[in-house]
């Protein structure tokens, strides 16, 4: 199966067929347009593959210059709707960010607050796998 990248303007997705990693990559101004567009592409790529198939997501946000309002409100749309649609709830989410300014403005929209372990704000790309690898030792299933 082909798993064709997203490739905009603003954003660059991919899926790693070997690793099982979603990798978003955003840049310059975050708007909704772009914000749906990705979303977009991650919910047909679920579709494809199945939540099953994910290992992890992993978000950069480092080059982002600008959050723009209608970006923040319509993330939070698209993801709360994704949430009920797929079982996003099987995989990991981390967020990688340049600065506490940037941590901050995700914190409250990605709910990313101690109850939800699913998400974690990261400052690396090293530091998100190694995100992805303890949630999936710490969310194991217990064997009988």
């Amino acid at each position: 199966m082909v798993i064709r990248p997203l490739e905009i303007q603003n954003a660059y997705a991919t899926y790693d067929e070997t690793t099982r990693i979603v990798h978003v990559t955003y840049r310059g101004s975050l708007d909704s347009e772009v914000s749906s567009a990705v979303y977009e592409w991650l919910n047909r790529l679920i579709e494809m593959v199945g939540a099953e198939a994910i290992f992890g997501q992993i978000w950069d946000f480092r080059n982002v210059d600008q959050f723009m309002p209608d970006n923040l409100q319509d993330a939070r749309k698209n993801s709360r709707i994704m949430n009920l649609k797929q079982n996003t709830g099987r995989f990991p989410v981390a967020m990688i960010v340049k600065d506490y300014y940037q941590e901050e403005i995700l914190r409250g929209p990605m709910k990313n607050v101690p109850e939800n372990t699913r998400k974690a704000i990261v400052h690396s790309t090293k530091d998100g796998l190694a995100f992805l690898q303890r949630w999936h030792i710490d969310n194991a299933p217990e064997s009988e």
